[in-house]
């Protein structure tokens, strides 16, 4: 299970990435440097959270979903604080252009833990 589940995350991971570069660069011709700078905080955001999911899931799993929670909040936090230092702000439309994107591995996050918790449950 945890095989699939880890090569359906990274697929749609870089599936995003794809398709969000390609919109970037080909429809709204904005410099690649800034996006490759987003999602390679993104990138280590993502394996942060997902690595401590795993830690916590086998040092105490009863508390995995709370975890969760408090792992997406620091995860706004940091998002947060770093917009500043990304430039987000010169970027036209830079709300669609970064806030979809965390969503989405947001949306990956949550769904990785309701694997691990339902693979949980089934042992």
């Amino acid at each position: 299970m945890q095989n699939k589940s880890n090569i359906v995350i990274s697929v749609l991971f870089f599936l995003t990435f794809i398709i969000h570069f390609a919109i970037w660069k080909f429809v709204f011709h904005l410099d690649e440097v800034t996006i490759i700078k987003f999602y390679l905080f993104l990138s280590v955001i993502f394996m942060m959270m997902i690595t401590l999911l795993l830690i916590i899931n086998r040092t105490v799993p009863q508390f995995l979903g709370m975890s969760v929670l408090g792992l997406i909040t620091v995860k706004f936090g940091l998002m947060y604080l770093i917009k500043n230092k990304l430039h987000f702000d010169e970027i036209p439309n830079f709300k669609f252009h970064f806030i979809i994107p965390y969503f989405v591995l947001t949306a990956l996050l949550t769904y990785y833990a309701i694997q691990l918790i339902n693979y949980d449950k089934k042992q």
